[in-house]
């Protein structure tokens, strides 16, 4: 028998910037993984002991398939009704887990967005994605869990995040910039827009933990244009 954990070291758990939303932030990098000749028994043994749902299956080093919980429990379930519990625990400690997996399965890169990942678990009906390195080396495990995880901790990051667009030239930006700061408003990002006058720009602020109402009313007290101008 040789199953094997790998220890997946690709990818840093914190990124900066847009890299905090890829697949790398997210999967599971100590990957538990079973050898396509070892026997079914063992992917028991390996998914119970460990708490998982997802076991990748090698042939050597390479990714050959998965076997999922589903997967076993159909392994388990005779075709015969007639078959009795004995029969039962022969057939499963006779199958190779080659026989049970679903062969080449769908990968995912560690870099790819996570929004990628769940848009393939919607298109594909699927709930986990072996992560695999430029090299095509297993780094990683992303599950339909992990996709939760993300939805639910990117809302917290931009659950607080109002939006306030201001129309003015280009050289005046770093004034405003200076002047939002100042009231101790953090900005999350910048965006730009065409407007009707084309000597001005409509830059769109994305911020935090600010006083909209009282932004705005600032911000013309100065002699800005804030939309909406109303």
């Amino acid at each position: 028998m040789n199953a094997t954990v790998e220890n997946a070291a690709a990818g840093r758990s914190h990124r900066k910037g847009g890299q905090a939303l890829t697949v790398a932030r997210w999967m599971s990098r100590n990957v538990i993984t079973i050898n396509q000749a070892d026997p079914v028994s063992l992917a028991f043994e390996l998914l119970l002991t460990n708490d998982i749902r997802h076991l990748p299956v090698l042939s050597r080093t390479k990714l050959v398939g998965i076997i999922t919980d589903r997967d076993l429990h159909e392994a388990v379930i005779p075709s015969d009704p007639g078959h009795t519990h004995r029969s039962m625990y022969h057939t499963v400690k006779n199958i190779k887990a080659k026989e049970i997996m679903t062969p080449n399965p769908i990968t995912i890169g560690p870099d790819s967005p996570v929004d990628q990942a769940a848009q393939i678990f919607f298109d594909r009906r699927i709930d986990c994605l072996p992560v695999k390195d430029k090299k095509g080396k297993l780094v990683g495990i992303l599950t339909s869990t992990d996709i939760l995880k993300a939805f639910l901790e990117l809302r917290e990051i931009l659950g607080g995040i109002q939006r306030i667009d201001v129309v003015m030239d280009a050289k005046e930006y770093d004034d405003v910039l200076k002047l939002l700061k100042s009231q101790k408003v953090s900005v999350v990002s910048t965006g730009i827009t065409p407007y009707s006058d084309l000597k001005r720009t409509v830059f769109s602020f994305r911020i935090k933990d600010a006083n909209l109402k009282k932004l705005r009313s600032l911000l013309r007290g100065k002699g800005y244009s804030v939309l909406p101008e109303n």
